[in-house]
């Protein structure tokens, strides 16, 4: 079927049309509402104009939707030139963000109706939009400036991985890209310097880095007129495969409940007026994140992705209407409240190509008002990673959102499209590879080779592609192949990587995930060029290697997390360590602590457990890489380089050993069994003492559960979570230990394969039980009078009592017997108080007088007393700090490792371009 034309939709303005006077565009977004602006102002009675640079960048305008002018569109200047000759101007407005500023500028010039070109060009520039919003306490992410290579390493050496890298002035997921390693952030540097050139024609040497908030996605859409803002509505967004950001659908209303769509409403306009826009529309991007909302940024300018579109047909009213006679001096009108639910969804390309075939293959039922085509058939279509891979969209609307999202979601995925890959594209056999000849048979393909999944195999990709820049710039540097051959490859793994490997996605596997990396290699590359990437190495090095960089990583995410539940329980030990509660043994009752000591206690545990990782990081020295199949190669190779580029210390000195052993890794998985169990153990203690008998501490609601049956319970699960988690982490280390015991000292499947895969359930394992336990140290309240309570009787201080009676010359065990005695004489019947009333009588002059004075006599040997526990807080505040800088001390070697790698890479392919 023939798709209907974006916003045919939208119902005309009715009539014979009136006379308004002119309407100014100064460009125009490409695959928006660009468009459907010049068709809303003609319909409303205006002499529409278009004023570009560059005409070619609109085919739109073969439909006479404006009268074209060309002329500098970044001058304001000229604008006004233009504007000038026009009569009966009205107004003047432009979709694109690139041009919104100098378009203010010629406006406000004129007298037309504009928003402060100040707070715009604020606004565009993300880096000052960021000091803005920070100097105006307004949560954003961490955000750094990149302006050169050396200043993205400096600020990875101190980031916290992942990062998010995008342009300073961009528009439409232009160039930004999510990335979890220092490789990757160098890459994506290099990609966002020149990602808006081929848009429009324009630079982007200021680069931002910023902290990636985990959380789910929103935008408002707000329009400002004469001093006051209107939020139109929240919207939820949905977004593509990492690494890119582009938006694939958005909701209307975010499923919230209302007073949270309210609070969300006054904090996105908070940005908007500390930013100063008072007038036109603003679209707000944000995350909920943990510790509530945070900006992403706030754009001077009416939504894309075609929210408009479905904002009017949910509202009932145009909005681009609205829009155009704002900026025409006729005022605004908010819309009514009575909105319907409205969703967007879009269809991305899967790769590039020439597009045969895009249409739906079914008509769109009254709850699609509007479907639309973005590419044509004939035409080429490129994988950028942005707003330009999309399609096709459908708005789907109704009373309830699910059905709203289920109707776009439908028409959507009827979407049939066929794609002409481009040259170098096509999937093809691996060419001339020595195992060509194996078939592996179809049923054990399934159960041993399944088709690739990013999501699973995404993080071995990348070490192979690190991997294979290191050694092809040490093949090049040692003369073993061409530079020209190293650079063709390099920049095709460039181009893997930047993809995120999405080429590979669902491919099969029959012979592993490297040999169908390699065969993709070959594909774009050629066999001849690919066939010299195993040149002096093996798939077992290759393994070997692979296998511990993933444990690295892994140790080393595992030590990040220790920092952070370290971090809470320092946290909680200054405000903990004043107070009084039992100190247990056996679960019985034993002496006055507290829950400060009890936690100081747990952090130096984990201290020892970080350490231990910490000196696993550095043993793991020695890169296998060189090591071949087993028995090295005859190729005058440099494997110190290879592994320096790896942020390895050395190569291996023996070739089988490389290959053959993987006790770095048994040794790591021995770790993370002890630090689950230490956790266990943990959230035993804590979860007893939830129990109405103990009482001594409480777990927020919002960390706990409740009873299908019994109304009155809350369970503090997550308790359990942790608990069980020591299974699969401990299990993992029996199941990596049992696999590897029986294999050969050399390569085999049983030690590099069920020998390591473990490693990956056991991280996930471990990483969900640390943060948990963070989480209920962070947030969990003391019930100070339940601790008290259980010490009243005043039992816990007779050993006190005891040991001073020896300061008058009692023998401690008889002064243990006496003191024993007395207690068993004491009325069970009588109340606690009167219990600890007549032990002080009995003990006159060696009973404590209260529970803090106990407590505070217990000050030897690391015990609860206040003297004590400040000693160990100063020196687990030292412990904390001197690992915290070890730890940034390796990180910070392995992204130099990494930069320099990519530097090296980058020189390679300069050279190539350069002659």
């Amino acid at each position: 079927m023939e798709a209907e034309k974006p916003g045919s939709s939208l119902e005309p303005v009715g009539g014979s049309l009136m006379t308004r006077g002119s309407f100014l565009f100064v460009e125009s977004n490409t695959t928006g509402t660009g468009e459907l602006l010049m068709k809303r102002a003609r319909l409303l009675g205006f002499e529409t104009y278009l004023v570009t640079r560059n005409p070619a960048r609109y085919p739109f305008l073969r439909d006479s939707v404006a009268q074209v002018i060309e002329a500098e569109t970044l001058s304001p200047d000229e604008l006004v030139g233009v504007a000038a000759k026009l009569s009966g101007l009205a107004g003047m407005y432009s979709s694109s963000d690139y041009f919104v500023e100098a378009a203010s500028s010629a406006a406000m010039a004129m007298g037309l109706p504009a928003s402060n070109p100040q707070a715009i060009a604020t606004c565009r520039n993300k880096w000052k939009q960021a000091a803005e919003l920070q100097r105006q306490s307004i949560p954003i992410p961490e955000t750094r400036l990149a302006n050169s290579l050396r200043d993205v390493e400096n600020i990875l050496a101190q980031a916290t991985l992942p990062v998010v890298v995008k342009p300073a002035s961009g528009s439409g997921s232009s160039g930004v890209r999510l990335c979890d390693s220092a490789a990757a952030a160098i890459k994506a540097f290099d990609s966002a310097k020149s990602a808006l050139q081929d848009q429009v024609d324009l630079p982007s040497p200021d680069i931002l880095i910023q902290q990636y908030v985990e959380g789910r996605e929103y935008s408002a859409e707000i329009i400002a007129c004469d001093g006051a803002l209107h939020c139109l509505g929240i919207l939820a967004k949905h977004k593509g495969p990492p690494p890119c950001f582009v938006e694939v659908g958005h909701d209307f209303p975010a499923p919230l409940p209302e007073p949270s769509l309210q609070e969300l409403a006054s904090f996105a306009s908070g940005a908007v007026s500390a930013l100063g826009l008072e007038f036109g529309p603003t679209h707000v991007e944000f995350v909920i994140a943990e510790s509530g909302p945070v900006i992403i940024e706030v754009n001077p300018r009416l939504a894309g992705g075609m929210i408009p579109v479905m904002l009017s047909h949910a509202l009932g009213t145009s909005i681009l209407d609205m829009v155009i006679k704002l900026y025409a001096g006729e005022g605004f009108t908010p819309p009514h409240a009575s909105a319907r639910a409205g969703a967007i969804r879009f269809r991305l390309a899967p790769t590039s190509g020439k597009l045969r075939r895009l249409s739906f293959s079914r008509d769109p039922d009254p709850t699609v008002p509007e479907t639309g085509l973005l590419k044509s058939e004939g035409g080429d279509v490129q994988i950028k990673g942005d707003f330009r891979d999309r399609v096709a969209y459908a708005v789907g609307v109704a009373d309830e959102l699910d059905a709203a999202a289920a109707a776009a979601d439908r028409m959507i995925d009827s979407i049939e499209m066929d794609i002409e890959k481009a040259a170098g594209e096509s999937d093809k056999q691996d060419p001339g590879l020595g195992e060509g000849r194996w078939a592996l048979h179809p049923e054990a393909m399934k159960l041993l080779a399944p088709p690739i999944e990013i999501s699973r195999d995404g993080r071995l990709l990348q070490h192979q592609a690190a991997i294979d820049e290191a050694h092809l710039v040490m093949l090049a540097d040692q003369g073993l192949i061409s530079m020209a051959a190293a650079a063709g490859l390099l920049t095709h793994i460039l181009h893997l990587q930047d993809e995120g490997f999405q080429s590979l996605e669902g491919r099969d596997a029959p012979r592993g995930v490297y040999l169908a990396y390699e065969a993709e290699l070959a594909a774009r590359a050629g066999p001849d060029k690919a066939g010299w990437l195993h040149l002096a190495r093996s798939r077992n090095d290759l393994n070997a290697t692979i296998s511990l960089l993933v444990l690295r990583g892994a140790a080393s995410s595992i030590s990040q997390q220790i920092g952070i539940a370290q971090g809470a329980l320092l946290q909680r030990v200054e405000e903990a360590s004043s107070l009084v509660a039992p100190l247990y043994s056996q679960y019985q009752i034993a002496l006055p602590g507290s829950p400060g000591h009890y936690l100081l206690g747990v952090f130096f545990a984990l201290g020892r457990e970080r350490q231990r990782l910490h000196s696993l990081l550095e043993d793991i020295r020695s890169c296998p890489m060189g090591a071949g199949a087993g028995g090295g190669t005859s190729m005058p190779i440099d494997p110190l380089k290879t592994a320096s580029l790896l942020g390895f210390e050395e190569p291996s000195f023996n070739s089988l050993d490389a290959v053959a052993s993987r006790d770095h890794h048994l040794h790591g998985l021995s770790i993370f069994a002890s630090i689950s169990t230490l956790l266990s153990r943990v959230a035993q203690d804590l979860q007893v003492w939830t129990t109405r008998e103990f009482a001594l501490i409480d777990v927020p609601r919002n960390l706990a559960g409740g009873s299908s049956m019994l109304p009155q319970k809350k369970n503090p699960f997550l308790l359990e979570h942790i608990k069980g988690s020591a299974s699969t982490v401990i299990g993992a280390y029996v199941s990596a230990a049992t696999a590897t015991c029986k294999a050969p000292f050399s390569n085999s499947i049983e030690a590099s394969n069920y020998g390591c895969s473990p490693l990956r359930l056991s991280e996930e394992a471990l990483q969900r039980a640390i943060i948990l336990t963070s989480l209920i140290v962070k947030y969990m309240s003391f019930n100070v009078n339940s601790m008290r309570d259980h010490l009243e009787d005043g039992s816990s201080m007779t050993a006190v009592a005891a040991e001073r009676m020896t300061s008058r010359g009692i023998p401690f065990r008889e002064a243990h017997t006496q003191i024993g005695e007395i207690a068993q004489r004491l009325s069970q019947d009588s109340c606690a108080t009167q219990r600890r009333s007549e032990l002080a009588s009995q003990l006159a002059g060696v009973f404590p007088a209260s529970l803090e004075e106990c407590r505070d006599a217990l000050q030897f040997g690391g015990g609860p007393g206040k003297r004590s526990t400040d000693d160990q807080l100063s020196v687990a505040k030292t412990l904390f700090r001197n690992m915290e800088l070890k730890c940034a001390e390796i990180s910070e070697r392995w992204a130099h490792a990494e930069a320099h790698c990519k530097w090296r890479v980058k020189e390679l392919i300069d050279k190539r371009r350069s002659t």
